[in-house]
């Protein structure tokens, strides 16, 4: 498992919501923690945004990790969904 602290770079347009933007963040296969949403996008309630997702049918994996004492969840997409939307988002051609 990877830890990003960066946001993920994509040729894809900027997402408008909360949900899209944590969608869009999983689907480029980076994990993502409360700190990170906050730092990269000002989202407060990352927990709320990936029980939306689960809830909608996305398969997100977490983890509580402890560091410096503190506990907390990195959340991720496995490599099974990435590529599962990775062939929905491609365009077949006859």
């Amino acid at each position: 498992m990877l830890i990003s602290a960066n946001a993920p770079v994509t040729n894809e347009p900027t997402p408008k919501t909360q949900i899209a933007i944590v969608r869009a963040h999983l689907m480029t296969g980076s994990t993502i923690t409360t700190w990170d949403a906050y730092r990269l996008y000002q989202i407060t309630c990352l927990a709320q945004r990936i029980h939306n997702l689960r809830s909608a049918g996305l398969v997100i994996q977490s983890e509580i990790v402890t560091h410096n004492d503190k506990r907390f969840s990195v959340y991720w997409v496995d490599e099974q969904t990435l590529l599962e939307g990775d062939l929905s988002n491609s365009e077949v051609t006859p």
